[in-house]
């Protein structure tokens, strides 16, 4: 477990200071009995980003106790399991709530340590190449498990820092979703605008 001292130990390994777990198991048949939730799966994350509650595929379980377990907080870092691309993202207040779907490995930080933090050491690009060689399988379909992924060694700042480093990722990525948003509203006004100079606009009675 993590030291409640200002000083971390940078001899450590993730399991020391994160729970691993991997996501629900999820089906897309319909079940009126059963219970629904919002799931993220491999493709709502993108560059860190985790696409927002609102926005997820709803999915249903057979009861509570199938779906709460792997269901989302603040803070988690989520890692592609199983996929064709390894991709990182962080849970924000906007996602916690939501279920993991079962390509996705969650990274629960234990307190006091920071999943910004986390987030920022596991997706660096120096530390890519690590997680990279634990995964399995043929070239176009890989696989990484929760087991292997604490295995890994890792070194942490002191709280202090980490607050620090919490804000700036938050600020990043606040900013970039601010900035790709922007982007999407900007191009889909030039396509209306060039669709109604091509094709002229129709009257909807």
């Amino acid at each position: 477990m993590v030291s409640k001292n200002d000083r971390l130990h940078r001899d450590l390994r993730l399991g020391d200071v994160a729970r691993l777990f991997a996501g629900a198991s999820t089906s897309r048949s319909e079940n009126p009995d059963g219970i629904h939730f919002p799931v993220v799966g491999v493709r709502h994350i993108d560059d860190g980003l985790v696409t927002p509650m609102s926005e997820l595929d709803i999915m249903s379980f057979p009861s509570d106790a199938r779906a709460l377990p792997f269901q989302l907080q603040e803070g988690d870092v989520l890692v592609t399991g199983r996929g064709t691309v390894l991709k990182f993202g962080i849970v924000g207040a906007e996602t916690a709530g939501a279920i993991a779907s079962g390509n996705i490995i969650v990274v629960r930080p234990t307190p006091p340590v920071r999943g910004e933090v986390l987030f920022a050491i596991l997706s660096s690009e120096g530390f890519r190449p690590k997680i990279e060689v634990l995964q399995r399988g043929a070239t176009t379909l890989l696989s990484l498990s929760p087991r292997d992924l604490a295995k890994l060694e890792i070194s942490l700042p002191t709280i202090e820092e980490q607050n620090l480093i919490s804000e700036f990722v938050r600020a990043d990525l606040a900013t970039y979703s601010a900035a790709i948003h922007a982007a999407t509203a900007r191009r889909a006004l030039a396509r209306g605008v060039l669709n109604a100079r091509l094709f002229g606009t129709k009257k909807k009675d």
